[in-house]
């Protein structure tokens, strides 16, 4: 006899994830992913490995890019004029080294305005 699923138990199982901060925090970070992006290469210029762990650090393991994420997100920035990309003999490999440009700079803060005023609206309406 095949059981069929209950559609109740569904309901409460999708509700339960809304419900979870962990949730809400995990999809907020995922959804910010090119913002701490942006931040981590603010510091300093990063290989993609330091980026992705920097961002990870930054986030407390919310945000984790993935290469198959992370580099194409890479090569946007890099083609709008948002990083440079230079290369670097570590270890007896090259690396691309990421630095954010000046545009990159101005669009990291146009991105945290961004974030402040959807903050304010939500903390405001809340209050």
């Amino acid at each position: 006899m095949t059981r069929l699923p209950c559609p109740e138990r569904q309901a409460a199982q999708q509700d339960a994830e809304f419900t979870s901060p962990t949730y809400w925090n995990g999809l907020i970070r995922m959804g910010l992913s090119k913002l701490f992006v942006l931040a981590a290469l603010a510091e300093r210029p990063r290989d993609g490995y330091d980026l992705a762990r920097r961002v990870q650090e930054m986030t407390r393991g919310g945000c984790a890019p993935a290469a198959g994420a992370l580099y194409p997100a890479l090569t946007k920035f890099e083609a709008g004029g948002y990083v440079t990309v230079t290369r670097e003999l570590a270890g007896g490999r090259m690396r691309k080294i990421y630095a954010l440009t000046q545009r990159g700079e101005f669009a990291l803060r146009g991105a945290k305005q961004a974030w402040q005023d959807a903050s304010r609206v939500l903390i405001d309406d809340n209050e």
